[in-house]
């Protein structure tokens, strides 16, 4: 059954195009990239300055949004280079951080959403549902269920935020070409 807070999102996620349960496994696959990349040396990042980086951001966020919008089933595996791929890109913390700190402010359960993800994914060796539920003094089903809505919330947050970054780029581009 699925709580008053999931339904929301999941509306919100259908309103936007998505299934829900692709928003939560694509934005899963992300974290989890994530999280398993603490240990990725720096060896494997790239060195660019700040036009490559311009650049790196708009084509990652290119690639994203045309990712997003594929069948699950057919494009899993390229869904999977791709998110193990923005996990290098050393800004990509920085639009986790952003994102994450407006879902804190934006609902009720926006702060503990913002926690969830911070410690299952965003550092070293995460920690257990067990922990979670013992520190914000919740069961582990209703963490459980928390982490859920959290990462589809999260996940259509990021598409949002890629829309309005490649809709304002689109447009200043376009500015600049009138000129």
């Amino acid at each position: 059954m699925l709580s008053r807070n999931e339904k929301r999102i999941d509306n919100l996620c259908i309103s936007e195009g998505f299934e829900p349960k692709d928003v939560y496994d694509l934005t899963k696959i992300l974290l989890e990239h994530y999280r398993n990349g603490f240990g990725t040396s720096e060896l494997f990042r790239f060195n660019l300055d700040e036009e490559g980086i311009k650049r790196q951001k708009a084509q990652m966020r290119r690639d994203f949004l045309e990712a997003i919008k594929m069948p699950m089933e057919e494009s899993k595996e390229y869904q999977d280079r791709l998110y193990q791929n923005l996990r290098d890109c050393p800004w990509m913390r920085q639009v986790l951080d952003t994102i994450l700190d407006a879902i804190g402010a934006s609902i009720e359960d926006g702060p503990l959403y913002k926690r969830i993800i911070e410690n299952y994914y965003l550092q070293s060796g995460g920690r257990s549902n067990e922990d979670m539920a013992r520190v914000e003094h919740l069961s582990t089903a209703s963490i459980e269920r928390k982490k859920r809505e959290a990462i589809k919330f999260l996940g259509i947050c990021l598409y949002r935020f890629a829309h309005r970054r490649e809709m304002e780029d689109v447009e200043e581009n376009s500015y600049v070409g009138t000129r």
